[in-house]
């Protein structure tokens, strides 16, 4: 497990919400700076009535596998059909409860919460409502083109070889539909994305150095050159998704 449960899911079990459509096509800046400003006109879905309540990661950045939490701690764990296998990672969400609205970034699955029911960090959750009721009721919204401020990021996961591939994508704002690798004087091939959010290549791609072909949810599609086989090493890129 990459999460601690929710402390208040054994009391929203009992609790009656609203349903909320999946997130899987829809599309969230982890900087503080982009959370203390959301402009309403980035909103880019229909706002949903439901219920948040709060949590802390164990380690690490999540069922989505990102190396670390977002800036600012500002994070989000969804239901099973809202996180749906991965296709909502990497999207921000507003949330406006009582005291406000805060933008966090989905990293993360919350496998005991109902549809509506999302589980957000601590930090996130005192900006919204007072930490110390435990829940609260919310609406919240996914956002069209965050403003990430970092050029996209990979990461090649452990074990990868010229014969697997598993490969991360970081800092892209809304959420991906398609990662395609191309190897030096081959085609493009398409990845299929694994529920821990990386995208893998079940008979490897080569020894690399690879274009790395990322398409998001809005229709952005950008071409990064030249990402190594180089396992557990994050490796920056100039290229930006928009």
């Amino acid at each position: 497990m990459r999460r601690l449960p929710s402390v208040f899911a054994a009391a929203l079990a009992a609790t009656s919400l609203l349903p909320a459509p999946a997130l899987a096509q829809s599309a969230r800046s982890g900087e503080s700076a982009a959370a203390a400003h959301v402009p309403a006109k980035s909103d880019g879905g229909k706002a949903i009535r439901g219920k948040a309540t709060f949590y802390e990661l164990q380690s690490g950045g999540g069922n989505c596998s990102y190396p670390s939490p977002p800036a600012g701690n500002l994070y989000v764990a969804l239901s099973p059909g809202e996180y749906a296998a991965a296709a909502a990672c990497g999207g921000y969400l507003n949330v406006t409860g009582p005291r406000g609205t805060v933008r966090v970034k989905v990293v993360d699955q919350c496998p005991e919460c109902p549809a509506g029911h999302i589980d957000l960090s601590r930090t996130a959750f005192a900006r919204v409502a007072d930490p110390g009721k435990g829940m609260t009721g919310v609406t919240y919204r996914p956002v069209r083109n965050p403003r990430v401020g970092r050029p996209l990021s990979f990461r090649v996961k452990e074990g990868s070889s010229q014969w697997w591939l598993a490969l991360l994508v970081i800092d892209h704002g809304n959420p991906l539909t398609s990662v395609e690798v191309k190897a030096a004087g081959g085609a493009w091939r398409k990845l299929a994305r694994a529920d821990y959010n990386y995208w893998i290549a079940e008979s490897g791609m080569g020894r690399g150095p690879f274009a790395v072909r990322v398409t998001d949810t809005r229709g952005h599609r950008v071409t990064a050159r030249r990402v190594r086989l180089a396992p557990a090493v994050i490796q920056r890129t100039t290229t930006k998704m928009y």
